[in-house]
């Protein structure tokens, strides 16, 4: 017994010696998942029972488009040099054959509904060159000036209104097969024969002949009215005539155009040879009137578009100057607006545009001063400022 409790005694501590004695066993590291978005769905308890909670892991949910629709931005077009000499500057209030040309591309587009291009460029008109100036990355101000001419005609890559959807085109209905069977053949009844009825025989007996009627009392005869005289046939009536020609006379006389520029001039031709000339006045009392031809002659930048069919534009110191000879009267606008006018401010009749010098320069935000010492018409018209598109 002692033997065996020696022995016990040993083991146990040779046992606890070698376990002191051996390193601790190295944690090896676990790896964490990355969090994920927890969602807890909650089921709806019925009578007496507890909600129930289920955690449930999702993904990120992928992101829903708007609900409004992108809006339409203009769109890249190339740079394009405005072409100066084929355009001029067109604004609301203008007619003519330029207009409606402008006004037929505007409807190929799909700017302008069609059956529009009649030539006259008002509000709708207007509205339709805004729309393709904002959508062909150009100013929109409703003007057709050389730039946006250049684009509206010689762009190879214009962009026709993209508000309007094209048209579907409709699918042919099938029309079912005809069924082979003839439908049968009418019978045509004949119609019966009528049968002559024979007319009474007249009576032999005559009639007896009608009593004389008593004959009307004879009414006194009408007297006679004297018959209306015959009129005169109405004059024949002659339009476009202008009443002040045959009382405006030349004049000779200077004109400046603001003071310090000296007076202006241009050279024309003479039996052949060359010579100055200055521009044409014609003065009828206080009123003076000067050939806008000849001052577009002088200046550089001034422009004169006749139609022939009664409409006249002036494009000077940036301003577009309409006239027009209509049924109605005389009108006038400057840049689409409206401005009064009479009708011996201009001659629609005579070989040549004469203007009255005093209407002119209002027209254009200027003024007009007789300087009768020195024998000169002077105008004080300044450049209207602002970039033109």
């Amino acid at each position: 017994m002692d033997l065996m409790r020696t022995l016990l005694i040993y083991m146990s501590a040779t046992l606890a010696l070698a376990v002191q004695n051996t390193a601790a066993p190295v944690e090896t590291p676990v790896p964490t998942q990355a969090p994920q978005a927890v969602v807890e769905t909650v089921n709806t308890p019925g009578p007496g029972e507890e909600p129930m909670i289920t955690p449930k892991t999702t993904q990120a949910p992928a992101q829903q488009p708007g609900a409004e629709t992108e809006k339409i931005t203009p769109f890249p077009v190339p740079a394009i040099t405005p072409n100066e000499r084929a355009y001029h500057n067109i604004a609301m209030g203008a007619k003519g054959k330029e207009v409606k040309r402008i006004q037929e591309k505007l409807i190929e587009l799909n700017y302008l509904p069609a059956d529009t291009a009649d030539g006259a460029y008002g509000r709708q008109t207007a509205n339709a060159v805004k729309k393709f100036q904002y959508y062909n990355g150009l100013t929109a101000d409703g003007i057709a000036g050389r730039r946006t001419q250049t684009y509206l005609f010689e762009n190879p890559d214009i962009v026709a209104n993209p508000e309007v959807k094209a048209t579907e085109v409709p699918t042919p209905e099938v029309t079912e097969a005809p069924t082979e069977a003839p439908t049968e053949a009418p019978t045509e009844a004949p119609t019966e024969v009528p049968t002559e009825e024979p007319t009474e025989a007249p009576a032999e007996e005559p009639t007896e002949a009608p009593e004389a009627t008593e004959a009307p009392e004879a009414t006194e005869a009408p007297e006679e009215t004297e018959e209306p005289a015959p009129t005169d046939e109405p004059d024949e009536i002659i339009e476009n005539v202008d009443l002040d020609a045959d009382v405006y006379e030349l004049i000779t006389a200077a004109v400046a155009l603001n003071e310090g520029d000296g007076p202006l001039e241009f050279v024309t031709m003479e039996d052949g040879v060359p010579v100055k000339a200055q521009p044409r006045l014609s003065q009828n009392g206080a009123k003076i009137r000067i050939s806008l031809d000849d001052l577009c002659k002088c200046v550089e930048s001034w422009e004169l578009t006749d139609d022939g069919a009664g409409s006249v534009v002036l494009e000077a110191a940036g301003y577009i100057l309409a006239l027009y000879n209509e049924d109605a009267g005389c009108s006038a606008s400057v840049d689409g607006n409206d401005v009064p006018m009479k009708a011996e401010d201009f001659d629609f009749v005579s070989e040549g545009h004469f203007i009255n010098a005093e209407f002119l320069a209002t027209a254009l935000k200027g003024e007009c001063v007789w300087a009768q010492e020195e024998n000169t018409l002077i105008l004080r018209i300044q450049d209207k400022e602002g970039p033109e598109d």
